[in-house]
C-alpha cells in the first residue's frame, strides 16, 4: 500500500507543477508561450498542449489500476514504482531548470527522465494482460519523447547553431523523419500504438501551424503521418508471446 501512496503523491505534485507550468505559468511565463518565443518551425498549434489534460488524468488512471492489482500477479514491483517516481521528479526539475533559462540543464534532465520513463516501458511485458498498465505510461513516453524533440529545435535556434550549411527548414523535416522512425521502431519492436500515435497528432500539429508559409515542412509532416498511420495498422513483428497494445 504504501508504494500505491507514493505513486499517488508523485502523480499529484506531477500533474499541478507541470500544468502550471504549461497553462498558468512559472516565472510570468507559460512553458508554451517559452517555446513561440523563438520562430521555431518543430513546434506545434497550441491545440496540440491539450493533450497534456488527457495524460495527466490517463496516469491517475494508471495509479488507481496499480491500487485494484495491489493483491494480484499484476502488482506493481518496486523496481517500477521507483522508475515512476524518478520520472516524476525529473520532470518537474526539467520544468523549473527550464523556466529559470538553464536550457542545457534541462535537456539534459529530459533525456535522463526519457530514459527512465523508457526503463519503466520496459517492464511491462508484451502481453495482452498487461495492455491497460502501459498505455498511460506509453502516452507518457510518447509525449515526451515528442517535447524533446521540439526542445532539440529551440536548442539549435536559441544557440544560433548553423546546422552545417544546411536551411532552417531542411533540418527540421530531418528531425521530423528522426521521430516518425523512432516512433515506428518503437510500434515494430515494442508492440506500441501509442507512440506513433501521439506523433501523429503532433506532426498533425507542426502541419497546421506551419500551413503554407513553410509548405516544405508541412508536407513533409503530414507525409510522415501517413507513414505512421500505415505502419499503425500494418506493421506487424511476428511473435509468440507477445500481444501488441
Amino acid at each position: 500500500m504504501g508504494r500505491i501512496l507514493l505513486l499517488f503523491i508523485a502523480t499529484i505534485v506531477l500533474s499541478i507543477y507541470s500544468m502550471t507550468a504549461f497553462w498558468i505559468g512559472i516565472n510570468d511565463l507559460t512553458t508554451i508561450q517559452s517555446i513561440k518565443r523563438l520562430p521555431l518551425l518543430f513546434s506545434p498549434a497550441s491545440f496540440v498542449y491539450l493533450f497534456t489534460f488527457v495524460l495527466y488524468a490517463s496516469l491517475f488512471v494508471y495509479v488507481w489500476q496499480a491500487y485494484q492489482n495491489r493483491q494480484t500477479i499484476f502488482v506493481t514491483t518496486r523496481l517500477q514504482a521507483l522508475l515512476f517516481v524518478l520520472a516524476c521528479l525529473l520532470q518537474i526539475a526539467f520544468f523549473y531548470i527550464w523556466h529559470q533559462d538553464h536550457y542545457i540543464a534541462a535537456f539534459i534532465l529530459l533525456m535522463l527522465q526519457l530514459l527512465s520513463l523508457f526503463g519503466l516501458h520496459m517492464t511491462y511485458p508484451f502481453h495482452r494482460e498487461y495492455i491497460s498498465l502501459r498505455i498511460p505510461i506509453a502516452m507518457w513516453l510518447g509525449w515526451n519523447l515528442f517535447f524533446f524533440l521540439i526542445v532539440i529545435s529551440y536548442l539549435t535556434i536559441y544557440y544560433e547553431w548553423h546546422g552545417f550549411g544546411l536551411s532552417n527548414a531542411l533540418w527540421v523535416v530531418i528531425l521530423l523523419t528522426a521521430g516518425a522512425a523512432t516512433a515506428l521502431h518503437l510500434r515494430y519492436h515494442h508492440f506500441d500504438r501509442i507512440i506513433p500515435s501521439i506523433f501523429i497528432l503532433g506532426y498533425v500539429g507542426i502541419a497546421v501551424a506551419n500551413g503554407f508559409t513553410e509548405l516544405f515542412v508541412s508536407t513533409a509532416a503530414l507525409f510522415l503521418c501517413g507513414v505512421m498511420v500505415v505502419g499503425i495498422l500494418f506493421m506487424e513483428k511476428k511473435k509468440k508471446t507477445a500481444e501488441g497494445s
